[in-house]
């Protein structure tokens, strides 16, 4: 495994906000030390560095600065998310979650499309391939429901270690904290 490969989603409750100073206070909030990383090790992580990625948000597609920390014992780094967004995906997680219940219910996501201008047919589309293909059957079969979305999350971490509609595999940490 790579030792880039890695991250951590920070539980946040409201997981419609999406902005960069939501994030930042969400990060400037946490203390390192309780954060764990995948070699098993605590109290071992430093600020990184950084990186940009785009999230598709109802009024632009925003870039937002996410943080990496890197464990001291073992070298890894982490990218630090919150639970509102989906790795390696532009489309944030309460969309993806309305997008797949729309399907479940037999209905057009044209309103998930109309609440959010950035996500247009092909994406749709997209995510509900990677539903069908990665998630449809593994949420049944544990008859773990797309709603709440909080609950949809959790269980996800409890029984996967992926965020909901996580499709490429890498060593992904939850974190809860209280605020």
């Amino acid at each position: 495994m790579s030792i880039y490969n890695a991250m951590i989603t920070i539980l946040v409750q409201n997981c419609n906000l999406i902005s960069q100073s939501f994030y930042d206070s969400v990060i400037n909030r946490i203390q390192f030390h309780q954060l764990t990383c995948t070699c098993g090790h605590s109290a071992c992580m430093t600020i990184h560095g950084y990186y940009h990625r785009s999230i598709k948000l109802p009024d632009q597609t925003s870039r937002l600065r996410i943080c990496r920390v890197r464990c001291s014992e073992c070298g890894k780094t982490h990218a630090l998310l919150l639970s509102s967004i989906v790795p390696y995906s532009q489309i944030c997680t309460c969309d993806q979650q309305q997008i797949c219940i729309a399907f479940e219910q037999h209905l057009s996501a044209a309103p998930v499309c109309d609440s959010n201008p950035e996500i247009d047919e092909n994406n749709v589309k997209s995510v509900l391939r990677n539903y069908r293909r990665h998630w449809r059957e593994m949420l049944r079969s544990l008859r773990i429901d797309l709603s709440p979305l909080i609950t949809l999350i959790s269980s996800c971490f409890a029984n996967y270690s992926d965020q909901f509609m996580q499709i490429r595999r890498c060593t992904n940490r939850f974190f809860t904290y209280t605020t």
